[in-house]
């Protein structure tokens, strides 16, 4: 009598598995300093926004602000899309997390981590927000 439904279970099971649901990384989209808004110029310059010159239209500090801002952009994009690709790796969490982090020039392993699990989870199955 256990037979049946232990087969009934197990059909189930398999029907019901994992369905990656997982969407790539969109592409970034960098900055420019001639697109900087003037809550950015004002972070760029260190200066609350009402201080910002009207004509500060181009600065070595806009240019460095864009250069950062885009260097942390390329990083995210990076972990993010070799998270996405490892989400079906059975290797332990941590391995995977410091082959991305090494791949990416990236030195924060919780937030690695949190991506990996991130992806993981999804490929799992499991809603990801």
């Amino acid at each position: 009598m256990r037979a049946p439904w232990f087969m009934a279970a197990a059909f189930l099971v398999t029907a019901c598995g994992p369905s990656d649901q997982c969407e790539a990384p969109p592409q970034p989209t960098l900055l420019s300093a001639k697109e900087l808004s003037l809550v950015q110029k004002a972070d760029a310059m260190g200066l609350p926004p009402s201080r910002v010159p009207q004509d500060a239209v181009s600065a070595p500090a806009f240019d460095a602000y864009v250069a950062r801002h885009n260097d942390a952009v390329r990083v995210g994009y990076c972990v993010d899309s070799e998270a996405y690709k490892a989400r079906a790796m059975k290797d332990e969490m941590s391995s995977v997390a410091r082959a991305i982090m090494a791949t990416c020039k990236e030195g924060n392993e919780p937030d690695t981590l949190a991506t990996v699990l991130k992806y993981r989870n999804c490929a799992a199955g499991n809603k990801v927000d």
